[in-house]
């Protein structure tokens, strides 16, 4: 409910907030309990304990009572690496939401535009509104596309907001959450090359779906990436995101960028993460597996339509009433999560857990569906 400043009582502090700020809905993750937790797009797989070893024997050697690296620089080469791109190309924040906020405080703020296709991910919005900066969402739409129905970008109607006489920023969330597949490359490439401003490409679920525009900075320097390692890696309690980018671009994020902002701990177990790549293998070759699977179950239960993934979770839309089904999956141990964007008013998204998990989903899917 939107609280308005009449109806503020006069020795309230409510009143010196901001009017946007007012207007907010602040991000609540949901703390049901449950058996099975599929709300937040979270790995089912947690740090093998070999590697937790790892982590906490290099933790023992080092200084609590001093300050990190302010610049992560161990764990920049060791993305260095990893990407294919220099070090100097990269920025580490504490989670991508981190990335996401700074990339809008050095390239928005106040009295910019900021455009956002929507449903996406509601860290743009939110941290675009804080900033102060014009927020411009224009809607996704469905199209048939091979047979099937999928969302996609109005690239004419976005195109109407750009402008060539200030700088804009721009998001793309490629695949996008919660929708759950890429955007058509063609449209994508065809908003960068119009666009007045930095386009942020975030590649949060990257690991899923492999296509990526880290490859093309060269091409389009005023493109940054942003991913994370709250997804594949299994890191999503300890907060490392990071950012790809030309090296101007990175130059500006450390000037926005909070002192110190990612832990030692964070930084170590992240450095050691990255050495494991058989195990990350392993675990990206399970997800993919467990994602067909798991399509082909949820496509045999009537009333329910799953649309495309090439991320960790799934989109699918009911025909019975949304908030019934979810509160029923709640009942049976199963969190999943309602989304509040009107265009998905009867969907739920639920994220790819372990087959056990996901064969007890669909069993309970089917039950309540039938």
């Amino acid at each position: 409910m939107l609280i308005f400043r009449e109806e503020i009582a006069i020795t309230s502090p409510i009143r010196f907030v901001r009017d946007d700020i007012l207007k907010l809905t602040p991000y609540m993750p949901s703390k049901e309990s449950c058996d099975i937790k599929l709300d937040a797009n979270e790995s089912p797989y947690d740090v093998p304990i070999e590697i937790k070893e790892r982590i906490w024997k290099r933790l023992q050697d080092e200084h609590f009572n001093y300050y990190y690296d302010p610049s992560c620089d161990e764990l920049r080469e060791s993305l260095s690496r990893y990407t294919g791109v220099k070090p100097d190309q990269i920025f580490v924040g504490s989670g991508g939401d981190e990335i996401i906020n700074d990339i809008i405080m050095a390239f928005a703020g106040p009295d910019r535009d900021v455009i956002i296709p929507a449903p996406t991910f509601s860290s743009y919005e939110i941290f675009a509104t804080v900033a102060g900066s014009n927020v411009i969402i224009t809607p996704i739409v469905r199209e048939q596309k091979y047979g099937k129905e999928i969302w996609d970008l109005n690239t004419q109607q976005i195109k109407k907001h750009f402008t060539k006489d200030e700088p804009q920023l721009m998001f793309l969330c490629y695949p996008n959450n919660p929708t759950g597949d890429y955007f058509d490359e063609e449209k994508v490439i065809d908003l960068i090359n119009n666009f007045n401003g930095i386009v942020a490409v975030d590649e949060a679920y990257f690991e899923f779906g492999g296509k990526t525009f880290t490859d093309r900075l060269s091409d389009y320097p005023h493109v940054i990436v942003i991913r994370t390692f709250s997804k594949i890696f299994s890191l999503a309690g300890l907060r490392v995101g990071y950012a790809i980018g030309h090296e101007d671009i990175i130059k500006q994020l450390y000037k926005v960028k909070l002192p110190y902002n990612v832990s030692l701990f964070s930084q170590i177990a992240a450095v050691e993460i990255l050495k494991e790549m058989d195990w990350f293998k392993n675990t990206q070759s399970k997800f993919i597996k467990a994602r067909e699977q798991l399509k082909k179950g949820l496509e045999t239960i009537n009333g329910l339509k799953v649309y495309p993934s090439s991320t960790n979770f799934f989109l699918c839309e009911l025909e019975k009433c949304r908030d019934m089904v979810y509160e029923e999956l709640l009942k049976r141990g199963i969190l999943t999560r309602c989304l509040g964007d009107d265009a998905l008013k009867n969907t739920l998204r639920f994220c790819i857990g372990t087959p056990e998990q996901n064969e007890i989903l669909l069993s309970y899917l089917r039950e309540i569906m039938s």
